[in-house]
């Protein structure tokens, strides 16, 4: 057996299972509707802003820049921007915005507005993108200005506490230099009132620090080894010596004047500091430059109708194929031809199209409420008493006839029991359309109602049960006395232009289920059926019984054994493929001769290409009437 899947398989297998795709896919695709309608409208607002110090932004002191690297910094502001810092800022700047404007405040928590906002760098540049997410597109727009003005609040703050730390530290060396100053012009000014005469030294001294002074500021340059500090060097060298011969008062004062000397040059150079330390505090910008402001959008970025549908398509097209193949698989019934041979190792007899009632109720109870029969009225409506099946439909029962006397090998004289494996397979409606089939093709045709635990055929032709086959098997009447002729339906349930129309209606004869009686088994066993059978065989060409199924009662068996043969229905896709070779198996052990299955109630569109094709061709094939 060949269980590679053709795509013509894939197909079959999404045509048996079309309406639970269709009805998983639309509501898939309502549920995404119905889901993006309820959902709130979100808005969205965004700012773009540069940080990027000014180009005439100088090097003060304190001021923290030394190289500028743009990637960097962006990086590292982006992570600022997104703080609870900034945001405790914004939402406090929210609530006085619209308190100024004589509004309600917004009541929006900071951990709130932290969630509603993001930052994020501008792809391929040193800007940054500010949006936030709201329902309203003003208060959008409000808070990524708030968000904009507290960053740029808290960047000018950080760079003036720097600043403002440089003057400080400034200030406070600036007083304590100025001190020692102050304590060395008092100093000299005493040793001068006590020592009167000396100070020959002090230009010796004076001339010393101004050396060493010059010959620090050239070190910063330059190496020990450069002329002219070799030759300050010298310079220095004499001048100590001088001062090395002066007497003791002499170098105490020189002393002095040294120090005196170099606290007044280190005060100088800290009040030019303390002056440019002032000028750049008062200089201080912030790097924050808003490039695009925000602006209320007016059309929402939430629900995305389109996405969202689009999105509930192609999940509704996945669960629809996931849900196709797990019902398949979950499927244990028989589908195809080649099945029903594989399994059962019968011949496949013929191929019964489905009949749509002209009832539409009873078409739902049956086809989707599982209801196992139709209705009087609607049964009748499936019969090929109706006019628009009298072409493919009939056809089908002269093949499963021509195929039925093709594995008998009998002309004359056939009779045949109709049986399933379980209730509402269409045994029934296929005995009574078989019947009237072979009664159409000129046939002499006994149907014989057999069932008789659930009689139906008496209701469907709308006869009286009784006289029947239980009264001719116990023996009560004869069997000529309890059959039904053409011209006894013309004021039966069927109808009387439907028999008129209906060609071969005088080959058609019926016999109903009769009295019904509660020992079935001992009526069918006790009856001389050989001398029933040869009777009928005698009178007609083919005789069909419709019986019960047959892992219900073993009625069908127990008739099945005086006949011909039995032919199984089966409706496809109904019954386990397990419960019909039970059913074949209790018909094979018994002795009964088994000729085959008739696959019921298949749509064109469920049959391969092999088969579907004579079903679509007929229609085109067939003379047109005239």
């Amino acid at each position: 057996m060949n269980t590679e899947l053709t795509l013509y398989d894939y197909w079959r297998i999404f045509n048996r299972r079309k309406w639970a795709a269709i009805s998983i896919f639309l509501i898939t695709v309502a549920s995404s509707y119905f889901y993006t309608k309820v959902q709130p409208f979100v808005y969205r607002s965004e700012a773009i802003i540069r940080f990027q110090p000014p180009s005439s932004y100088s090097k003060i002191p304190g001021s923290g820049i030394t190289e500028w690297d743009p990637w960097g910094a962006v990086e590292t502001e982006i992570r600022i921007i997104h703080s609870i810092e900034i945001a405790q800022r914004a939402a406090k700047k929210l609530y006085n915005f619209y308190v100024s404007q004589g509004k309600a405040p917004l009541k929006i928590t900071p951990a709130q507005l932290f969630s509603a906002y993001r930052a994020g760098r501008v792809e391929n540049s040193n800007l940054i993108r500010i949006y936030a997410n709201y329902s309203d597109p003003v208060t959008a727009s409000n808070i990524i200005n708030s968000v904009i003005s507290a960053y740029r609040d808290y960047d000018l703050e950080q760079k003036s506490r720097q600043a403002q730390k440089t003057l400080d530290d400034i200030s406070t060396r600036k007083v304590e230099v100025e001190q020692n100053l102050r304590s060395l012009e008092r100093q000299k000014k005493n040793f001068l009132q006590k020592n009167p005469g000396t100070g020959l030294g002090s230009a010796y001294t004076t001339q010393l620090a101004a050396f060493e002074i010059r010959k620090k500021e050239l070190l910063r340059k330059y190496t020990p080894n450069h002329p002219e500090i070799i030759a300050i060097n010298a310079k220095l060298n004499i001048l100590k010596k001088k001062l090395s011969e002066l007497p003791a008062n002499e170098l105490e004062l020189a002393r002095i004047a040294r120090e005196l000397k170099m606290q007044e040059e280190l005060y100088n150079i800290l009040s030019k500091q303390y002056e440019e330390a002032k000028l750049g505090l008062a200089s201080i910008v912030s790097f924050v430059t808003v490039v695009n402001p925000a602006i209320p959008n007016k059309n929402p970025v939430s629900p995305n109708m389109r996405l969202n549908i689009s999105v509930g398509i192609l999940l509704g097209l996945f669960l629809a194929i996931v849900v196709i193949f797990i019902l398949e698989n979950l499927d244990i019934s028989i589908t195809t031809i080649e099945d029903i041979e594989n399994i059962l190792k019968l011949p496949v007899l013929g191929i019964i199209p489905h009949i749509f009632s002209e009832k539409v109720l009873d078409n739902w109870f049956v086809n989707f409420f599982k209801k196992e029969r139709y209705s009087p009225e609607a049964f009748r409506s499936v019969l090929l008493f109706n006019r628009k099946y009298t072409s493919q439909v009939i056809e089908s029962y002269h093949t499963l006839r021509t195929n039925i006397l093709s594995h008998l090998r009998k002309k004359k004289g056939v009779s045949i029991v109709f049986s399933s494996s379980g209730a509402a397979e269409g045994k029934t409606l296929t005995a009574v359309n078989f019947a009237l089939a072979c009664a159409n093709a000129g046939i002499k045709t006994l149907l014989v109602d057999a069932d008789l635990r659930r009689p139906a055929i008496f209701n469907v032709f709308g006869v009286p049960p009784r006289p029947g086959l239980s009264d001719v098997l116990s023996g009560e009447i004869q069997w000529k006395d309890a059959v039904y002729k053409g011209d006894d339906f013309l004021k039966s349930g069927i109808g009387f232009d439907n028999i008129m129309k209906f060609k071969g209606i005088e080959n058609f004869h019926l016999i109903t289920c009769g009295t019904l009686s509660g020992n079935v088994i001992d009526i069918l066993e006790s009856s001389d059926w050989q001398k029933i059978l040869k009777e009928f065989q005698a009178k007609f060409d083919m005789i069909v019984f419709d019986s019960p199924p047959i892992l219900l009662f073993v009625d069908a068996v127990m008739v099945a054994k005086h006949t011909d043969g039995t032919v199984l229905v089966y409706k496809s896709g109904k019954i386990a493929r397990g419960i019909i070779r039970r059913a074949k198996d209790q018909i094979t052990s018994s002795g009964v001769n088994m000729v085959g299955v008739v696959l019921n109630g298949v749509r064109a569109s469920e049959m391969g290409p092999q088969y579907g094709y004579y079903y679509y061709s007929y229609e085109k094939y067939k003379p047109k009437e005239r």
